[in-house]
């Protein structure tokens, strides 16, 4: 590709600095070497070595001294960068007022931008500066479906398929009112959080939070699919219109009850805590909803723990089945056997003890004696009480 042509739609750049980059590109091994890097990186994981073998015809070197911005937050943007070297730092601005917040950093063989060079953002969500001296590859746009036309079209780019839908999915309010989780609340109130959502996009196999980190961010899936996972064990898999995380960002306790990846590529709108709880504070009215709907499913979370302790105890130690009467008369009874140690007894004296028995569930009174050396000794079985239930 002429390196007239790579100039579209990109910002300014060192032109000597392209011409010493297309020159190291002559040599094959060079030309490998940038191809391997490219297929660790997950937009082009999936490309043809076609396609990555020829990228480094597409793409423009640019430096950047520490302390320079690369792009800023609501500028329009249909390029992205690979950093080879150095580090940036990805920052967003919630309120006009407040200082940016940072929200990641990229370390080489990162990417940024890509959602403006898809089309899936006409305007950058974050900012992107350096924090570190840095060394990147611009890629436009035109040059990157130019590339991928020549390569074999979107036959040879599944990953290209599925991130077609979510293009022209920004901004698309009415759809947040007509969630579940959003449309018990004031219009108002939900209008007014739209103004602070966050766009993201998630590639497959990428983590949206992590069980036990902390979590003050909650999460809105618009497009795609998601898994969630306790331990390392799939409980479910979930799609556009579910809300994640706000238990970690309403609760006392903000370490993630649980890990989310995406299965494919992802559209999700990121809310920060702070935010919502502030405008919260606006709406009376929804906030009483919201109060009254966040503790009825933070008790259904608690009692969903306790059933699963309940599991892991039973599992462990066995589980009582109740017997039909007419099956504890033929039985017999719970009967403790002259001589035997019984866990769990005092050391003597009486005592009213539940013995796990698989043939009965009762309750009796056992009396135990001292045995050598203040060990527990003999129980035996006083009177049977049986308790079916």
């Amino acid at each position: 590709m002429e390196p007239e042509c790579r100039r579209h739609g990109l910002p300014e750049h060192d032109r000597a600095l392209l011409r010493k980059w297309d020159e190291s590109m002559q040599s094959q091994s060079a030309r490998r070497d940038f191809s391997r890097l490219l297929k660790k990186i997950i937009l082009f994981e999936q490309a043809s070595d076609d396609f990555r073998h020829s990228l480094c015809d597409a793409v423009v070197p640019v430096e950047y001294a520490r302390g320079a911005t690369v792009f800023k937050q609501g500028q329009a943007g249909e390029w992205m960068c690979i950093l080879l070297s150095g580090r940036l730092e990805k920052t967003i601005v919630r309120n006009p007022s407040s200082p940016a917040i940072v929200i990641g950093e990229i370390a080489p063989g990162g990417i940024c931008g890509d959602a403006g060079l898809l089309g899936v953002m006409e305007l950058r969500s974050h900012s992107c500066r350096c924090s570190e001296d840095s060394s990147l590859l611009m890629l436009s746009r035109t040059d990157f479906f130019t590339l991928v036309d020549m390569t074999g079209g979107l036959d040879e780019y599944p990953l290209l398929k599925h991130l077609e839908k979510m293009q022209n999915l920004i901004g698309d309010t009415d759809a947040f009112l007509n969630l579940p989780f959003f449309a018990k609340f004031e219009r108002d109130f939900v209008k007014h959080i739209c103004e602070y959502l966050e766009p993201r996009l998630y590639y497959p196999g990428m983590a949206v939070m992590k069980e036990g980190e902390m979590g003050f961010e909650m999460f809105i899936v618009h497009a795609g699919k998601v898994e969630v996972l306790k331990g390392s064990k799939p409980v479910a898999e979930l799609g556009g219109g579910v809300v994640l995380g706000d238990v970690a960002v309403f609760g006392s306790d903000k370490r993630r009850t649980a890990t989310v990846k995406c299965l494919e590529p992802t559209m999700i709108y990121v809310l920060n805590g702070d935010v919502v709880h502030q405008t919260l504070e606006l709406y009376p009215q929804t906030k009483k909803i919201h109060d009254h709907d966040y503790i009825a499913r933070l008790l259904r979370f608690e009692l969903e723990k306790v059933a699963d302790e309940v599991e892991n105890l039973e599992n462990f130690y066995g589980k009582c089945h109740p017997m039909p009467l007419e099956d504890v008369r033929k039985s017999g009874g719970l009967r403790a056997r002259p001589g035997c140690q019984v866990a769990g007894f005092p050391r003597s004296g009486r005592q009213l003890t539940k013995f796990h028995n698989p043939d009965l569930f009762s309750f009796s009174l056992v009396e135990c004696t001292k045995g050598p050396n203040g060990l527990p000794g003999s129980a035996r079985a006083e009177k049977q009480v049986s308790s079916i239930t």
